[in-house]
C-alpha cells in the first residue's frame, strides 16, 4: 500500500496556492448577475471556472453543466465509477472578522476565509487527492469524476439539476467531503418554508434581518417611530443593540450570535431579542408570542420529535422581513425517521396564526454502517489516522449525501478544530488540509480497489 501521507506532503505548497486562489473568489449567491450560464451569479461562475480551470491543468477531462455544476474525469470510460460531490458556493459573510473573509490570510498554519473549511478547502484537498493518484499511476480498474456545484448553500438545486438534466451518471460508490470526520452514515430530514402574515405591527415601520434560512440571525435592523422612552428603557437594560435615534426615525440593530442552522442552540437570535424586548416594552401579545418559538426544538408548539439515531428535532427562523404591514419569516426544521414534518409545521402556523409556505423537503438518510461503501471508508480513515475507535455519526446537517446516489459524507471537519463554518473567522489547519489529502487519497484507492 502507498504511502499517501508521504505523497500528500509533497503536493503541501502547490495546494495551499490553489485554496488560497479559491477563497479568494467571492462566490455567494448574487440574484443581481444572473443570467444563461451563470444561474446563481457572477462570483459563482467564476469559483467554478477556477475549478474547472485546475482540472484541465491536471490532466482531467473537464465538462461544465449550464453554470449549475462542473465536473472533472479521469480513468478508463468503461471502468466503475467514484464519485466525489463538493461545492464551490458559499454562504454571504456577516459579523466581525480578524481577517477580511476573502483575503484567504495564511497565519500560524491555519488559512483564514468563507469557504475555507464549507467547502472550498475540502473539496480541494479531494481534488489533490485524485492529482496524487493519478500522477503515480494509482487509477488502474476506476475511474473518478470530482463534481463541484454551485447551489450547495440554498439547497442543491445544482446536484439535483447535475443528475435530473445534466447527464450526471450514477456512482458506483460515492463521497462527499463536506461535513465531518469520520463519516456521516444518517442525516436528519430537512423542511424549508415561510411564515407570513399581514399584519400592523405599529410603532414598528420595518424590519430586516438574517441573510439565509440555515444560519441563525445575528443582526437585526428595526425601524420604529421615535419613541425616548424606550431608548431609555433599552440602554436601561441594556439590550444589545446600537440605537440610532433622530426626530422621524428610531433605528435599532439588534445584535446576536450566529452558528449552523442544524445548530440553532450554539447562536443567539437577534429576531428572538427583537420580538422579546419590543413585545415586553410596547405590550404586543403577538411578537411576545412569536418570541417563544426560538426555543430551537419546536416543544413550544408541539412541533418536537425525538429519533434514536438522530436526536432531537431542531427549528431555525433566520431571516426576518416586515415592510407595509407584511410580514415574513424563514423556517428551516430538521428532524429523523419517525417525525412529521406537515403534521409538525401544521402546529407551527396555528400556534403563530400565521400561514405556513413551503419551499422544499429533503428527506432523512440512513445508511447501513456494515455497507461495503460505509466499511471501507472508515477502514480508510483509521488507518490514515490510527483513531481505531472513531464511529460514523449522524448530524443535523444535509449534504449532497441527499442528492447524489451511493453517496455518504465524508469529512472533512476534525473534532476539536470546528473551521467556523458559516461563522465569522472560517478557517482551515494546514495540517488537516494535508491529512485530508491523505485520507481522501486512500479511500479513493480502496473503493476503487473494491472488488
Amino acid at each position: 500500500m502507498p504511502n499517501f501521507k508521504k505523497l500528500a506532503k509533497g503536493y503541501e505548497k502547490e495546494a495551499i496556492l490553489a485554496l488560497q486562489k479559491y477563497i479568494r473568489i467571492p462566490s455567494v449567491y448574487d440574484e443581481h448577475t444572473i443570467k444563461e450560464g451563470q444561474p446563481f451569479g457572477e462570483n459563482v461562475k467564476k469559483a467554478l471556472d477556477y475549478f474547472a480551470k485546475l482540472g484541465e491543468d491536471y490532466g482531467f477531462e473537464v465538462r461544465k453543466v449550464d453554470g449549475y455544476a462542473v465536473e472533472l474525469e479521469f480513468g478508463d470510460k468503461n471502468a466503475p465509477l467514484i464519485g466525489i460531490y463538493g461545492h464551490s458556493d458559499v454562504v454571504p459573510v456577516s459579523g466581525e472578522w480578524k481577517y477580511p473573509p476573502f483575503s484567504a490570510t495564511l497565519k500560524d498554519g491555519e488559512i483564514f476565509g468563507r469557504g475555507a473549511c464549507d467547502d472550498k478547502g475540502p473539496l480541494t484537498a479531494a481534488l489533490y487527492a485524485v492529482k496524487l493518484l493519478k500522477d503515480n499511476g494509482l487509477i488502474k480498474g476506476y475511474r473518478v469524476k470530482i463534481v463541484s456545484g454551485g447551489d450547495e448553500e440554498r439547497g442543491s438545486s445544482c446536484l439535483r439539476y447535475y443528475f435530473e438534466k445534466g447527464n450526471g451518471e450514477t456512482p458506483r460508490f460515492g463521497f462527499t467531503p463536506d461535513a465531518n470526520w469520520p463519516l456521516i452514515y444518517a442525516e436528519k430530514g430537512i423542511t424549508h418554508g415561510t411564515l407570513a402574515k399581514k399584519i400592523d405591527l405599529k410603532p414598528i415601520i420595518a424590519m430586516d434581518g438574517g441573510t439565509v434560512s440555515n444560519a441563525v440571525c445575528d443582526s437585526l435592523l428595526v425601524t420604529l417611530l421615535p419613541d425616548e422612552k424606550f431608548v431609555k428603557y433599552l440602554q436601561e437594560k441594556k439590550i444589545p443593540c446600537d440605537i440610532n435615534s433622530t426626530k422621524e426615525l428610531l433605528m435599532l440593530r439588534f445584535k446576536g450570535k450566529t452558528a449552523h442552522g442544524s445548530t440553532p442552540e450554539l447562536g443567539v437570535s437577534a429576531i428572538k431579542l427583537a420580538f422579546e424586548t419590543i413585545g415586553a416594552y410596547y405590550k404586543n401579545a403577538f411578537l411576545s408570542k412569536l418570541s417563544t418559538i426560538f426555543d430551537n426544538n419546536g416543544k413550544s408548539f408541539g412541533g418536537y420529535s425525538h429519533s434514536t439515531e438522530l436526536g432531537d428535532s431542531t427549528f431555525n427562523f433566520g431571516v426576518l422581513h416586515y415592510m407595509m404591514n407584511e410580514l415574513s419569516l424563514s423556517v428551516d426544521f430538521r428532524y429523523g425517521e419517525n417525525a412529521s414534518p406537515e403534521e409538525s409545521t401544521a402546529k407551527l402556523a396555528a400556534y403563530t396564526e400565521m400561514e405556513f409556505h413551503l419551499d422544499s423537503v429533503a428527506p432523512y438518510l440512513l445508511y447501513d454502517k456494515k455497507s461495503p461503501l460505509v466499511s471501507t471508508l472508515m477502514k480508510a480513515y483509521k488507518k490514515e489516522t490510527m483513531k481505531f475507535f472513531d464511529k460514523p455519526l449522524a448530524i443535523g446537517g444535509g449534504t449532497y449525501a441527499k442528492e447524489a446516489p451511493n453517496t455518504v459524507a465524508f469529512g472533512a471537519e476534525w473534532k476539536g478544530h470546528p473551521g467556523n463554518m458559516h461563522s465569522p473567522d472560517e478557517y482551515i489547519f494546514v495540517k488537516d488540509f494535508i491529512n485530508d489529502i491523505a485520507i481522501y487519497a486512500r479511500a479513493v484507492y480502496m473503493l476503487g480497489n473494491l472488488k
